[in-house]
């Protein structure tokens, strides 16, 4: 076709197309394999991947869930807690607030059909009675002290989002419920049968009657039945105690058991992922929570139906399942503390995912199918096969058309440079040798006579550039001599801004450690002075009146007028005593005034408290605007130093004067005492402690302070800090 019959370009053009089919074949094998195992590897990677992300998301968000509920259900305990201790305010007092009723509550009205006495229905609060056949005169005076403590019922409910009613029953037979829903208020007013049921006999009273601990605090309950709404409840319950000891009845908060399973379970949504239920048990295993709709898949042979009144339990637990697998998620089980724990139910897998709440020391358990976790690797599985078979198509259509063209390249680059390559072969050696002799011109006017001209010229260039190149080498070398002496000059411009830099961090960290041993040395000093406080003044009040409380009740006289007063004051007194050291702790007065009224009003405490004679100047007239961290400083810098003079000085007289310039605040801080030496002072290795670590702590606001002492001679020390204080720009300067 060429006409290059058995030439050595025929030759050539067999050998390159065999080279070629012997690449291109093994080439083509390891492509197929290449991608068939790349694909497989991929899937494999992505599964594992979604599942120990998937895992890992479970364990996280049960873990948020349940410190979420932790702290929810501390709330709730709380606000019981707090509603048991308003009633029994109420019953430590009933012999003065039954005379002063926020309303008539004797409008009771026996109903036919249930034989108790109910308040009529567009009261907000339920209030009945249904101990005796008739309303005697110490049940009035109950109900009437009892008034008091409906504003608390509902405002409990009004705080308390997730319950679902507030409620107090008491052992006489009198009960007050206050819920927002109408359905169930209703109810009230119809399921009460005393001769059939008895609320005194319902969960919330008998956690306190029928157990042999006599507890004081706010208990949950066991899960029961509601007897006014379709479902189960849960109840903080507090019990109420008299004077005496005597267990008066008790306060509850609803939840319903239904609401906490349905908010455990939406607030558990993660992207993509579905989470069938969630529930909770018992460190026991006991269920606490659990949605009726999934009973039959764990195993549970439950029945509600059953169950009527508030004194029905929902006594259930895991280990009661048909399901040997269920019967081993128990906080007993070595790998229920795993964090996420897989079994097959019915030959499908699932995923627990499990939260501990500490303060009740329950267990939130989130409930998913791994299938509904990993469908979107059955999704990359079939992209990835459609996207491996689209490449290998595309692949081998791209090859064929390479080695079509490749072909034909190499049968043009044979016909046109073969003839002329030997030639240029020794003209290369030549050049190579440093023979820039032209090559003969062949009078070809194609690219072939070009390269021969451009050979000619090139080597042409090449001699004139061998001269150029030695010139220039020269030249450079000059450069290079220039440029090294000036690297070394910057060079050691760089070493001594290095070395100041290494100073300057060397100085800020010894700043920086000094201040850290002044702050646990003083946050020491602080929790002791509170202990020591506390001890010497609130302990005592409290003890004092603990005391008294004794004395009364061993005398069996009961309190009158004048031991009230005092039991009062005692109260009072150690009130006062714990918010001076709150204000000590934290002085508010910061948050609300400026720097220069904070002074003049810890001087005038310090003046009061210590019986000294400190004279406060305020040269300040407009308002000054300080950073809250440099205002807090200053303010425990001249307490501080009031305090050096008090301890140290001799004296209880001083002066302090504040003013401020264009662009700083300057206190000054002056006695008439025994002075002392401020070489001496500043010079010791005080390990971040006293003036040289307020010296410190003033430079790291952009302040200063300056010593003027002498032995025998007083003391006048100043503070100074900037008006401008930006701590922002502080650390980028430093």
């Amino acid at each position: 076709m060429f006409g290059f019959g058995f030439s050595l370009s025929r030759k050539l053009f067999v050998f390159i197309c065999l080279i070629l089919f012997l690449i291109i074949v093994p080439f083509f094998y390891i492509a197929k394999l290449s991608l068939t195992e790349f694909g497989t590897y991929a899937y494999a990677v992505n599964k594992k991947q979604i599942k120990d992300m998937s895992n890992s998301y479970l364990s996280r968000i049960a873990a948020e869930q349940a410190d979420t509920y932790d702290e929810i259900f501390k709330r709730i305990k709380t606000a019981s807690a707090l509603l048991g201790s308003n009633a029994t305010s109420v019953y430590h007092n009933i012999d003065v607030l039954c005379k002063v009723p926020i309303k008539e509550t004797l409008n009771l009205q026996k109903t036919q059909e249930s034989r108790i006495f109910l308040n009529p229905q567009q009261e907000p609060v339920v209030i009945c009675y249904w101990g005796k056949d008739a309303i005697g005169d110490e049940i009035k005076n109950e109900l009437n002290a009892l008034s008091h403590f409906e504003p608390i019922l509902m405002k409990t409910k009004e705080l308390v989002r997730e319950s679902f009613a507030t409620h107090i029953v008491t052992i006489s037979g009198i009960g007050c419920y206050y819920a927002l829903d109408a359905k169930s208020k209703n109810a009230c007013y119809n399921f009460l049968v005393s001769n059939e049921f008895d609320l005194r006999d319902s969960e919330p009273v008998t956690v306190f009657t029928k157990q042999e601990i006599k507890y004081r605090d706010t208990q949950w309950t066991n899960i029961y039945k509601s007897n006014v709404i379709d479902g189960l409840l849960l109840t903080a319950s507090t019990p109420i105690y008299d004077q005496t000891g005597e267990l008066k009845g008790a306060t509850g908060i609803d939840i319903p058991v239904e609401h906490i399973v349905r908010d455990l379970t939406e607030g558990a949504v993660i992207a993509d992922m579905n989470i069938l239920f969630a529930f909770l048990q018992n460190r026991e295993g006991k269920i606490i929570a659990f949605p009726s709709e999934f009973f039959d898949l764990f195993g549970l042979d439950i029945d509600l139906r059953h169950d009527k009144n508030s004194s029905d339990i929902f006594n259930y637990n895991l280990k009661d399942s048909s399901i040997e697998a269920i019967q081993r998620i128990s906080p007993g089980e070595p790998d229920f503390h795993r964090g996420v724990v897989e079994l097959v139910i019915n030959n499908e897998k699932y995923l627990l995912a499990i939260g501990c709440l500490e303060s009740v020391e329950w267990y939130l358990v989130l409930v998913t199918r791994e299938a509904d976790l990993i469908t979107s690797v059955n999704k990359t599985e079939f992209a990835l096969k459609n996207s491996l078979s689209a490449i290998w198509t595309d692949f081998i259509r791209y090859c064929l058309l390479i080695i079509v063209i490749s072909v034909m390249l190499v049968c043009f680059a044979i016909r046109i440079f073969i003839s002329p390559i030997e030639q240029f072969i020794a003209a290369t050696h030549r050049v190579a040798s440093g023979d820039f002799t032209l090559i003969p011109q062949t009078g070809r006017e194609d690219e072939v006579g070009k390269l021969f001209k451009s050979f000619n010229l090139m080597a042409e260039k090449l001699r004139i550039s061998g001269k150029i190149e030695n010139e220039h080498a020269l030249e450079l070398k000059h450069r290079i001599r220039l440029r090294t002496n000036e690297l070394e000059k910057s060079n050691e411009q760089l070493s001594k801004i290095k070395n100041d830099l290494e100073k300057t961090v060397a100085k800020r960290t010894g700043q920086l450690k000094r201040l850290n041993e002044y702050l646990v040395y003083t946050e020491e000093r602080e929790r002791k002075a509170i202990a020591s406080d506390l001890h010497d003044s609130v302990t005592q009040t409290l003890a004092i009146s603990i005391f008294k409380l004794k004395n009364i009740r061993e005398s069996g006289t009961g309190m009158d007028e004048m031991d009230f007063s005092e039991l009062q004051a005692y109260l009072e007194q150690a009130i006062k005593e714990i918010r001076s050291l709150i204000y000590q702790l934290s002085p508010p007065i910061l948050d609300d005034f400026d720097i220069e009224l904070a002074l003049g009003f810890l001087i005038e405490e310090i003046n009061a408290k210590h019986h000294s004679h400190i004279y406060y100047i305020n040269n300040i007239e407009d308002q000054v605007s300080l950073d809250q961290a440099v205002k807090i400083t200053l303010y425990r810098a001249v307490n501080e130093l009031i305090s050096n003079v008090l301890k140290h000085s001799g004296s209880k007289n001083a002066e302090i004067e504040i003013l401020n310039t264009q662009d700083a605040i300057q206190v000054r801080v002056e006695d008439k005492g025994v002075g002392f030496d401020v070489d001496m002072v500043m010079s010791k290795d005080s390990h971040g402690f006293g003036l040289h670590s307020l010296a410190e702590r003033m430079e790291n606001f952009g302040g200063k302070i300056q010593l003027d002492s002498k032995p025998g001679k007083g003391t006048r020390i100043y503070l100074i800090v900037p008006v401008s204080y930006n701590k922002d720009s502080e650390y980028e300067k430093n």
